[in-house]
Formats: structure tokens, sequence, C-alpha cells
């Protein structure tokens, strides 16, 4: 049975390396991993636990924080395969102009290793110092920067 067009175009933009995208249409791509990450970003910081839990005041148990640790669990998956999808996309749009498609791990990269770097800092019992924290911050928003400069208004150089 042959692949709907709509089926072949979502293979090719979010499963595949190989090809070119202009700007615009990368800028169009994008749009759907990234606003799926923000939303599931922002419900993440509001189900997430703001304290340890006092075992003693609190059930063993309880319903809400199965359900809090099970949400996070599927947005990490989820944030996963957000990142998988603007990579090739990206990937795509460097090798449209002219640089190795492997650039495009280096924004989703950054951003996963400064998510690691709070989640970390809090749990390093003073080993890791709370102003590096603001160092990775700083790297990825200058990678991610660079990224949408270079990618949405990057003159095109196919051959």
């Amino acid at each position: 049975m042959a692949e709907s067009p709509r089926a072949a175009r979502f293979r090719f933009l979010y499963r595949e390396r190989e090809g070119i995208v202009s700007g615009r249409e990368w800028a169009r791509a994008s749009a759907a991993p990234v606003g799926i990450a923000l939303v599931l970003t922002i419900i993440a910081f509001a189900v997430a636990p703001d304290a340890p839990r006092d075992l003693a005041r609190e059930a063993f148990i309880d319903p809400l924080v199965v359900a809090r640790h099970a949400y996070l669990l599927a947005y990490a998956f989820a944030l996963i395969f957000c990142a998988v999808a603007e990579y090739f996309v990206s990937a795509k749009r460097f090798a449209d102009r002219g640089k190795p498609p492997a650039l495009a791990g280096l924004a989703p990269f950054s951003l996963l290793v400064a998510g690691a770097a709070h989640w970390y800092q809090p749990r390093s019992e003073g080993t890791m110092p709370e102003g590096l924290v603001y160092v990775f911050d700083a790297l990825a928003i200058a990678i991610l920067a660079w990224n949408v400069i270079e990618l949405g208004f990057g003159v095109s150089r196919r051959r």
C-alpha cells in the first residue's frame, strides 16, 4: 500500500537526515516539536515536586505522587522525541546552508545539558557551584540563538 503524501512529508521532515529545506520551511517544521516541548515543560514545572517528601507525615504510596512521577517520566521520553525531530529538521537546513548536518545536534544537546545541570546542582551537596548552572544556561542560549540566526535567516547555498 502506498504511503500518503502527508505521512511521506512527516517522515521526510522528522525521521530522515537526508534532504534539504529552506529557512521558511525549517521555521514551520520546527514549530511543532519546539511548541510541544515548551507546553510539556510548562506542565512539568507546574507538577514537579517543590520539596522532598516527608514520609513521617505523608502516606508512602500517594496516587498524586505516582501520577506526578508518571508524567515526568513520560515527559522525559517526549522531550527526547522532540529533540530527535528537531535534529532531523535542522540537519536538512544545515545541509542546505553547506555546513555539516551534524551541527544540528548541538542545540538540543546544549539544552538537555543545561536542564541536567539544573537537576543536578541542588542534589550535588555543594560540589557543583550554583553559578555554574548559569554558565550552562548562557551557553545553551548562545547556541540556540546562533542556530535560529543561522538556520532561520541564513541564505541557501544549494549546489
